[in-house]
C-alpha cells in the first residue's frame, strides 16, 4: 500500500529530489514514510524556500528517519534561532543515530560544542542495569564513544578534543571535499564514508552507484555508508543483502550485519518485517551448515534486534521482549542486551510489564529496562526480592 502510495504521489507531484522547492510541502503532507523523509531533506537543499515551520514540527515526528532528516536540514541551513531547539531535542532523543545528527546540527547553527558533545558523550556511555551486572550496550552495537567521536569528527572537521572545536568550516565546504575525494579515487572506501556523513541528498546516486564493485571491501563500505547517509533509496538494496544467506559464511555473516544496521539508521519502522524474518532465517542459518558457527563472532542477530530500536519498531516490541532471557550464542554472552537496548529506545513498557515473572534472568532485565525507562516507581516492590539479580537490578 505504501509504495502505491508513492507512486501515486511520484506521478501527480514528482520525486522530492526534482520538483520544484514549494512543492515540497505537499509530498511531506501526501506521501509515504519513505517520500516523506526524502522530502524534509530536500527542504535543507533549498535554502531560498522558507519551510522552517516544516522541519520544526518534524523534529518530534514518530519515525526517527523524519527526526533525522529534520535536523539535518535545519543544521544544513544553519540558522541560529534553531540551535536551542535542536539541543533540547537531543538531549531527550533515544535514537543513536538520530541523536547524533541533532546535536551535530545545533552545533552548524551556532550552539556551544560542549553541551552539545556532551549529550553525544552521555547517550554513548549510557548503562543498563541486567541480570549480569551494569553494561553499556554503545560498544557492543556500534553507537559507542569511539564510533561518536569519528563521526562527530568528520561531520565538524577536527582533530583535537571534541569540546575543543574550532569555528567549524562551513558544511558544504566540508561535504565538497569529501566528494572531490570521491571522485578522484573511486575506491577510496574512507572517503565515501566521510561523504555518507554530511547526508546530502545529491550524494546517493555517488555512493549507490559502488554497490555492485567487485571488491568485496568496497561492497561493506557501500552498505555502511548508506545507512549513515539515510536515504530511504537504500533500502530496496539493502534488504536484498539482508536477505542474502545463500552467501558463504565469511563474506555473508558480515554483510547481512552491516545491513540490518545501516537499515536501522535509516529510521523507517515500516520494514520491521523484513528483520523480523530475518532473525528466523539467521537462526537457521547460525545453526544449519557447515562454517555457520562464525556467526557467534558475527552476530547479524544482535544487530538487527538492535536496529529494530533505532529504526522506531514499535511494532517488533514483543519479539524483542522474548530475547531477554537469552543468554547464549553470541560471544558477548546472548542476545538481551540489545534487546534491552532496542526495547528502552522504543519505551516498551507494556511488552516488558507482562513478562516480570518467571526466571530470574528474565525478571532482573525486564526490570532493567523499566529502570533506564524512568519506571522507577515500578521497581519498589521488587528491590526485596530474594533472588539476588533482581534484587540488584530493582535496588538504588
Amino acid at each position: 500500500m505504501g509504495r502505491l502510495r508513492d507512486r501515486v504521489v511520484e506521478m501527480m507531484i514528482g520525486v522530492p529530489e526534482h520538483v520544484a522547492p514549494g512543492l515540497l510541502p505537499r509530498i511531506v503532507r501526501r506521501g509515504g514514510l519513505g517520500l516523506r523523509i526524502r522530502a524534509l531533506r530536500q527542504m535543507g537543499v533549498c535554502t531560498e524556500f522558507e519551510c522552517s515551520g516544516f522541519l520544526r514540527d518534524a523534529l518530534s515526528g514518530q519515525a526517527p528517519g523524519i527526526r533525522c532528516a529534520a535536523a539535518w536540514s535545519l543544521g544544513w541551513r544553519g540558522d541560529p534561532s534553531h540551535a536551542p531547539e535542536l539541543l533540547r531535542a537531543s538531549a531527550v532523543e533515544r535514537c543513536d543515530g538520530v541523536r547524533w545528527a541533532m546535536a551535530i546540527a545545533a552545533v552548524r547553527c551556532g550552539a556551544a560544542v560542549g553541551p552539545a558533545w556532551e549529550v553525544i558523550r552521555s547517550g554513548s556511555e549510557r548503562t543498563l542495569f541486567t541480570w549480569n551486572g551494569c553494561r553499556q550496550p554503545g560498544s557492543l552495537l556500534g553507537f559507542g564513544l569511539m564510533e561518536a567521536q569519528d563521526h562527530w569528527r568528520v561531520a565538524l572537521a577536527f582533530d583535537g578534543e571534541p569540546t575543543e572545536l574550532p569555528q567549524p568550516i562551513p558544511v558544504a565546504s566540508l561535504r565538497a571535499q569529501s566528494l572531490s575525494r570521491c571522485v578522484a579515487d573511486p575506491d577510496d572506501r574512507q572517503a565515501l564514508m566521510d561523504l555518507a556523513v554530511f547526508q546530502h541528498p545529491d550524494d546517493w546516486p555517488v555512493i549507490s552507484g559502488r554497490l555492485n564493485h567487485q571488491g568485496r571491501r568496497m561492497r561493506h563500505a557501500v552498505t555502511d555508508a548508506m545507512g549513515v547517509h539515510g536515504d530511504p533509496r537504500s533500502v530496496e538494496a539493502l534488504l536484498r543483502v539482508l536477505h542474502a544467506v545463500d552467501v558463504d559464511p565469511g563474506h555473508g555473516f558480515s554483510a547481512r550485519a552491516r545491513a540490518a544496521r545501516a537499515l536501522g539508521l535509516i529510521g523507517m519502522p515500516t520494514v520491521r518485517a523484513h528483520l523480523i524474518r530475518a532473525l528466523d532465517d539467521e537462526a537457521l542459518d547460525h545453526e544449519g551448515r557447515p562454517g555457520a558457527g562464525m556467526g557467534i563472532q558475527t552476530s547479524v542477530r544482535t544487530t538487527i534486534l538492535a536496529a529494530l530500536g533505532e529504526m522506531g519498531a514499535r511494532g517488533a516490541a514483543d519479539v524483542l521482549a522474548g530475547y531477554l532471557a537469552n543468554t547464549t550464542g553470541t560471544a558477548s554472552g546472548g542476545f538481551y542486551l540489545p534487546a534491552m537496548d532496542s526495547l528502552v529506545k522504543l519505551d516498551a513498557v507494556a511488552s516488558v510489564r507482562g513478562l516480570l515473572s518467571g526466571s530470574e534472568v528474565r525478571v532482573a532485565n525486564g526490570l532493567g529496562v523499566l529502570r533506564a525507562a524512568g519506571r522507577t516507581e515500578e521497581l519498589i516492590p521488587w528491590k526485596k526480592d530474594t533472588r539476588e539479580r533482581v534484587a540488584f537490578v530493582a535496588g538504588d
